[in-house]
């Protein structure tokens, strides 16, 4: 068994669903259950927004869960611009596992995320000019690499400016960690011939809902670029009926960005807004953009282990709970892939 250690519901499906691309048989959990019987199992901690003293105690508590399973390999995925309580989680692991040291890569140069010289920049801007500099929760101020992680002479963070400098010579008492791409670079080396992390698929024809919680894909964009996909766009002040699906197949609840809102009392809105529309609609296809719009709705729903069904869009993982419908889960900082919907 595989384990992925992520503290949002959005970076955990996002990794197991390049695991299932890869042949690997992946299933995401909010609480880890070790009688599974996935290959990869990706675990959730949802400690991104918790205290840090929290995020520390939880981490050891499953990490101590998943060292009992005996796995081959821990990865443990953090958010690819640092936010949340990223050195701390990584030192509860290595702790925990014993292993002397941390591979950390954040940077994603293919979506033009890359460390140079130290400084992280998006698209060549410095990261603390982006939308990332307003983030509600982890403001990026600086693009500083070591500043942004705090000092820690067990976590080694290289320059990464292109696909090739992912790979890293890595022994057994070395944890990896970082963002998507350096996991599919290992992931795929394990997968074999047929494994490939860029694979797109064809949707059929279905009904969409699009719950869109993230102020960061808002300020990107997000409204723009789906209206020209065939969605209907709403936010919270405005009117919706469960028969709006029915008439517009693409619908889009999305918060906004009001001024001086809180997020996650917007989130509960955006949710209780959208349960009218999915009870006893298994034929939607639901897509989750942010980690904690993700978890928000799943605890609504009550559902915990999630079988990961291997469509292969970059970015995005495609879970079905049981008894429910497809679920696309994806960060909020990158744009929804083509043919995802």
């Amino acid at each position: 068994m595989i384990a992925i250690i992520a503290d949002d519901f959005s970076g955990a499906a996002e990794l197991a669903g390049i695991a299932a691309v890869c042949g690997f048989k992946a299933e995401v959990q909010t609480r880890f259950d070790p009688t599974s019987d996935a290959e990869v199992i990706a675990v959730d901690t949802d400690t991104r927004l918790k205290s840090e003293g929290e995020a520390v105690r939880i981490v050891g508590d499953v990490m101590q869960q998943i060292i009992a399973a005996k796995p081959v390999w821990i990865y443990k995925k953090t958010d690819s611009v640092l936010r949340g309580h990223v050195r701390v989680e990584i030192e509860a692991i290595l702790d925990a596992t014993g292993q002397h040291d941390c591979l950390y890569i954040p940077a994603n140069p293919s979506k033009g995320r890359v460390i140079d010289g130290g400084r992280y920049l998006v698209n060549g801007v410095p990261l603390n000019e982006t939308v990332f500099a307003n983030d509600p929760d982890y403001p990026r101020r600086t693009a500083v690499v070591r500043h942004l992680l705090g000092e820690s002479g067990r976590i080694r963070v290289p320059d990464v400016t292109t696909m090739d400098d992912l790979n890293h010579p890595i022994d057994a008492g070395t944890l990896t960690a970082g963002a998507a791409d350096f996991f599919a670079m290992r992931i795929a080396s394990l997968g074999g011939e047929h494994c490939d992390v860029r694979r797109h698929l064809t949707q059929a024809k279905m009904r969409v809902l699009l719950l869109c919680g993230s102020l960061a894909a808002w300020d990107s964009g997000r409204a723009k670029e789906m209206k020209k996909r065939g969605f209907v766009v709403q936010t919270l002040d405005e009117p919706t009926s469960p028969a709006i699906l029915q008439q517009t197949q693409k619908l889009m609840l999305a918060i906004g960005h009001p001024p001086g809102a809180d997020t996650a009392t917007l989130t509960d809105k955006l949710i209780e807004k959208a349960l009218p529309l999915v009870a006893g609609q298994n034929d939607l296809r639901i897509g989750l953009e942010g980690g904690a719009t993700a978890m928000a709705f799943i605890r609504r729903m009550n559902w915990n282990r999630f079988e990961v069904i291997p469509e292969g869009h970059t970015g995005v993982g495609s879970l079905r709970p049981q008894g429910g419908s497809i679920l696309c889960v994806k960060p909020g900082s990158y744009p929804w892939p083509e043919g995802c919907f």
